[in-house]
């Protein structure tokens, strides 16, 4: 969603999202760009074709899944609903709207709104970023440092040079290495976005507020 948005600037984009519901609420699945079909007012309006939104839904459902919201950028304004952005809300109360707020084509801040019906107002929603990918790498390259540290131990075992040397070139270069790889095919591509998103911005921040 975010390449989409820095991609579209200084027009908005759109998608939707497609997933479920459990106790702690909607769970994203998968999302899905579609083109902006309000070419007039792009800048400050975006429009879904309804033909992609009926495909989506069709395709959603074949997954036993479900449109649970739509997603769209406010090029150079805050990630607020607009009047027409709380029209919307009010008339499909049962999706999310995620707006991504996107200054001189970089993104600053995203956040989710939904119809309260008890407050009949948009609220805003808790958003929760499920960084699975990232956990499971994370997970494998621990587990390779722990082979690592496994495979001097091996040479204390009451096993032929041969075989302890076997055993150790298994360790260190199959399941160790393997293992690491396996880590960072996992980790790889979310960890950049986290790392980017969460911790570089958040220490660029404090320096620029510690400057001003």
């Amino acid at each position: 969603m975010l390449k989409e948005a820095k991609t579209a600037y200084p027009h908005e984009c759109c998608g939707l999202l497609v997933g479920d519901s459990n106790d702690s609420g909607k769970v994203v699945r998968e999302v899905y760009p579609v083109e902006n079909k309000n070419k007039v007012r792009a800048e400050d309006r975006y429009e879904i074709d309804s033909k992609v939104f009926d495909e989506i839904d069709r395709e959603a459902t074949k997954k036993g899944w479900n449109i649970t919201g739509i997603y769209h950028s406010h090029p150079d304004h805050p990630a607020e609903p607009s009047a027409f952005d709380k029209e919307c809300a009010n008339v499909w109360t049962e999706y999310s709207y995620i707006i991504i707020s996107v200054k001189n084509g970089v993104e600053e801040e995203l956040k989710s709104w939904r119809f309260d019906s008890e407050k009949c107002e948009v609220v805003e929603e808790k958003l929760k970023i499920r960084r699975r990918d990232f956990i499971i790498g994370v997970s494998f390259i621990a587990l390779s440092f722990s082979a690592w540290f496994i495979t001097p131990l091996i040479f204390t075992l009451p096993l032929s040079i041969k075989a302890k040397t076997s055993s150790a070139f298994i360790s260190y270069f199959l399941i160790s290495w393997g293992l690491t790889g396996i880590g960072i095919y996992f980790a790889g591509r979310e960890g950049y976005e986290f790392i980017k998103q969460e911790i570089l911005k958040g220490v660029f921040r404090r320096m620029v507020g510690k400057i001003k």
